[in-house]
């Protein structure tokens, strides 16, 4: 048989027409051996080229023999109906008999066509694609494919292929894998290797991975990473932040400090401000004081300064101060257009919002007789807008309110008292110091009636934000069992506010027990919107918790409470199983709120994703049920705002004229989120949307709940002064506690107008802003390389003085006629008496000056003959001011920039100072002094606005000067 085979295979041309030997396949009656050395040979590629459509047809027979136990070469049968379905394409059933088979990862040394290259390299891919689905899945992979993937990595590992091995790792949540490619890492890591750590940190902290698996990941990175002769302390600092490592992050910036690199550790110190909560900040000061001191005990003293807050707060607040363009004009134009109490309370909120920050308050002492319309819960909004205005004021907290703070007894309701409270909360938000709470609880303790203690509630939420003070859940807890509506619905919210992203068993039992036991639907709604901040960013671990609360067949209010826990466990994940479960909900469940927040949801998970999120929302911007469309609206303004993207603005403007008063309400503010900070050159149809907002505010038979939204959707526009844009996440693109939790709460202004404040917890400042080692704002010019039209602020609104007036007609009186007659017939004999002298003078006098002359001719002749009408009316023309064309610019530090104008700044004089991160992250930057010896000018405060309101003043105006009147010519 070895003789006729090596006769075959030598034949010209190769060996052809196959058929003898593949009945020696199939015969019962062939001998062991033989059917072997058939094996062996058609198993060589050089014969299975030109044979394989033949063995095909055999391939029953091959198979046959892997169930015989006494066939010695099951690996040989194996291997080659393996080859056979690889070239019938068929590459499932390949790997099927591979595994089963002598599959060798390497290829074998061959010259030629390099088949089995070729094969083998299909083989790994169809292995590992299988595995990932497997893993996915959550599938046990077989024990033959685990030891072939073991066999990949193993040859990849040789090779140096780690970051293919981590990939691997990262798409199969396989930490093992992970953990083995890292630890194949050299001692003395090389420029790739830290390369590839870096992008391993980038990938697990971007990505959608479970907590536990993230923090594990993170956490192994880490410690080879530290052993890198430069690691990066920010990114460092930042996965301590991810994986709640509070006690890491201080020794990392006394270790900083105590090399003496103090200007790190303060970037290090602003960089946490902004990405940690409140509890983790708590933790990471009281390991300070655990901890000896260091030698530079000035600068530890400046590290407390900013992780209590004060340098960002202060400088935040410089900021808006010196770049507030808020539109006066604009402001006064809606006013006029106000007929009802409804709009009227929105607009005492949108200037809150439009003034965020500014300190600047003109709007509310210019129109006091306006604003004392105010009444009830519009008169709680009015004085709680102060609180958005002077947001960050905190010196100057008490002598802002202390007209509407209670005195000995609380006036009337306590509708302003309670407004204050909440303004004293949203001046401290996020940042409730000692102080600040103690005194939200002493007002809390003594509240006498439901508006005020609803202040209260509210007030210490939001200052005590993510705190997870357990004292301060227990106050509110006291308010919550008292057992009233309105104040029960704010106590819900608060006490979610303060655990925010800390829920435990107890505390989900103890308020899904009170929603199942109350009889206020507004209680059982803020307990919902409190679970859900309580469980922002736990994934997983709040997946118990969502499953009860989903579960409740019966209860509509608990599924909803678990569908808006789901979307905040999951917000910024992109995970695609929760957006499924969220559809699914969509689809099946027949109550309204849940099918809504459902269809929100998504927006939250897919914030970090717009145009994922675009893929699986624009269906239901069509949807038959109103609730699901506003839902949808709503998705999109989350997941794209602030990025003016033209897709899903191309969805949502149908909408703006949809039936249903709530859905064109939903699309406005929608729009407003995705446009907010956006000029023509970034988004054309800004400018358009603002002229559509005037014109809803305006119509009269508009829907009272649509100008609402119209109202409150220009705040959002032009929030922070202009200076400001609503951002989900932090710049390093990590989900931020406050700005989900603050979205998720003004997404209950569906039931309740005052938590449309809460929208200013997602505000970002548009600036940069540099600072020195004495965390000082030092004179410092930028460069944009771009023209300054292209990121300018909007257009102000034209009062109605400065528009054009429209020219009178003239009148023409009944004499006219008579006197243009004479006059014609006294011009005529003058021109022939002159004809005769001046003809020649005439005629080029004509050709040059011909309508000059006319002209003025005719103004004098009819200058006593035409009566003019308002002439003092008319406005003078003035020159458009030209535009700038220069491809570049300059701005000033503290500067105002843009998300999208970031990437195009650089410092103007590169030798004088250098930052300790990128500019394009924006925010405040510290930098190093580069040259000592030169003379450093720092730039001069802003005095903010602190003044008594001007209800507060006793002054009185003047009376006027006497003057008389003779009526005698009259």
């Amino acid at each position: 048989m070895l003789t006729l085979l090596n006769r075959w295979r030598s034949q010209p041309g190769g060996p052809s027409n196959a058929s003898a030997f593949i009945r020696v396949l199939e015969s019962p009656k062939s001998s062991v051996s033989d059917k072997v050395l058939v094996l062996k040979a058609f198993n060589d590629w050089d014969v299975l080229v030109n044979t394989w459509f033949e063995v095909a047809d055999a391939l029953p027979a091959v198979e046959k023999l892997l169930d015989v136990t006494a066939f010695p070469e099951h690996s040989s049968a194996a291997l080659l109906v393996s080859k056979v379905y690889f070239c019938l394409e068929q590459y499932e059933r390949a790997l099927e008999f591979a595994l089963r088979g002598d599959f060798n990862v390497v290829p074998a040394p061959r010259v030629g066509l390099g088949n089995d290259a070729e094969y083998v390299n299909k083989i790994i891919e169809t292995a590992i694609d299988t595995y990932k689905i497997m893993s996915q899945q959550g599938i046990a992979a077989p024990q033959q494919l685990r030891e072939l993937v073991d066999k990949i990595v193993a040859r990849n590992l040789d090779n140096r292929e780690i970051w293919y091995v981590i990939s691997l790792g990262f798409e199969t949540t396989n930490l093992p894998m992970i953990e083995k490619a890292i630890s194949a890492m050299p001692a003395e890591l090389n420029v790739k290797n830290q390369t590839t750590l870096v992008e391993t940190l980038n990938r697990v902290v971007n990505g959608a991975f479970d907590r536990s698996f993230r923090f594990k990941v993170i956490n192994t990175v880490i410690k080879t990473y530290l052993k890198c002769p430069s690691p990066d302390m920010s990114k460092i600092c930042e996965c301590y932040v991810l994986t709640d490592n509070a006690e890491s992050a201080a020794d990392t910036i006394t270790d900083l400090i105590s090399r003496n690199l103090s200007t790190r550790s303060y970037q290090i110190a602003f960089d946490l401000y902004e990405t940690a909560s409140q509890g983790f900040l708590d933790r990471v000061l009281r390991r300070f004081e655990q901890q000896e001191q260091p030698a530079d005990a000035k600068s530890m003293e400046k590290v407390h300064s900013i992780l209590k807050g004060h340098e960002t707060v202060k400088a935040y607040l410089d900021f808006y101060v010196r770049h507030n363009h808020t539109d006066s004009v604009l402001m006064e134009e809606i006013k006029e257009n106000i007929r009802t109490a409804s709009a009227h309370n929105a607009l005492l909120i949108s200037n809150g919002l439009m003034q965020y920050g500014t300190t600047c308050d003109d709007f509310l002492r210019n129109n006091l007789s306006w604003v004392s319309k105010a009444t009830n819960w519009n008169k709680f909004n009015a004085v709680a807008s102060l609180g958005l205005i002077h947001h960050g004021q905190e010196a100057s907290a008490m002598k802002v309110l202390d007209p509407y703070l209670p005195k000995e007894s609380v006036e009337g309701f306590g509708f302003k008292e309670g407004g204050a409270m909440l303004a004293y909360g949203l001046i401290h938000a996020k940042h409730g110091d000692a102080t600040a709470m103690s005194t939200l609880a002493q007002w809390l303790k003594t509240a006498e009636n439901e508006p005020v203690r609803h202040g209260a509630c509210l007030g210490f939420g939001i200052a005590g934000l993510g705190s997870s003070s357990v004292s301060g859940y227990e106050k509110i807890r006291e308010v919550l069992q008292r057992d009233e509506a309105v104040s029960g619905e704010s106590a819900g919210i608060a006490m979610g506010l303060i655990m925010a992203g800390n829920l435990n068993q107890e505390v989900f039992n103890e308020l899904k027990q009170y929603t199942v036991d109350t009889q206020h639907d507004k209680t059982q709604r803020g307990i919902r919107t409190g679970l859900a901040c309580a469980s922002f960013g736990l994934q997983g671990d709040a997946e118990p918790y969502i499953t009860e609360a989903i579960g409740a067949k019966s209860n509509p209010m608990l599924r909803s409470t678990g569908i808006c826990m789901l979307s905040m466990a999951y917000a910024g994940t992109g995970s695609p199983d929760v957006v499924r479960r969220l559809l699914e909900k969509v689809a099946t469940d027949p109550n309204l709120d849940v099918k809504r927040y459902a269809t929100i949801g998504i927006g939250f998970v897919l914030s970090k994703d717009p145009n994922t999120c675009l893929s699986y929302v624009s269906m239901l911007t069509e949807h038959f049920n109103g609730h699901v469309r506003y839902g949808a609206a709503m998705a999109l303004g989350i997941a794209c705002a602030g990025t003016g993207n033209m897709e899903a603005i191309g969805l949502i403007e149908p909408m703006i004229s949809d039936k249903e008063g709530f859905v064109r309400k939903g699309a406005l503010l929608s729009l407003s989120l995705i446009m907010c900070q956006q000029t023509d050159y970034t988004c054309p149809k800004v400018n358009g949307f603002r002229k559509q907002l005037l014109k809803k505010i305006g119509e009269k038979n508009e829907d009272s709940l649509v100008k609402f939204g119209a109202i409150i959707a220009q705040g959002l526009l032009d929030i922070g002064g202009q200076n400001a844009a609503v951002s989900l996440h932090n710049s390093d693109g990590q989900p931020d506690m406050g700005s989900m939790v603050g979205m998720m709460c003004f997404l209950h202004g569906w039931f309740w107008h005052s938590m449309h404040f809460f929208i200013a917890l997602a505000a970002k400042p548009s600036c940069l802003v540099m600072v020195n080692e004495n965390l000082k704002i030092p004179v410092l010019d930028y460069v944009c390389h771009a023209n300054s039209q292209k990121f300018a602020y909007p257009p102000r609104a034209e009062s109605k003085k400065d528009k054009d007036i429209k020219k009178v007609e003239t009148v023409v009186l009944s004499i006219t006629g008579k006197k243009n007659a004479l006059k014609k017939a006294a011009a005529a004999e003058e021109k022939k008496r002159r004809e005769a002298a001046a003809a020649a003078a005439l005629h080029a006098a004509a050709q040059s000056s011909s309508s000059a002359s006319g002209g003025a001719a005719a103004g004098a002749a009819g200058e006593d003959e035409k009566m003019e009408v308002d002439q003092q009316g008319k406005p003078k023309k003035e020159k458009a001011p030209e535009k700038d064309t220069k491809p570049i610019h300059r701005l000033c530090n503290p500067a105002r920039v843009i998300t999208a104008q970031r990437n195009l700044i650089t410092i103007s004089d590169p030798r004088s100072y250098s930052p300790m991160k990128p500019l394009y992250k924006g925010g405040i930057i510290v930098s190093d002094r580069i040259d000592k010896e030169r003379e450093e000018k720092l730039v001069s405060e802003v005095v903010a606005q602190v003044s008594l309101p001007a209800s507060s003043s006793n002054a009185e105006l003047k009376p006027p000067q006497p003057f008389e009147i003779n009526l005698t010519d009259y």
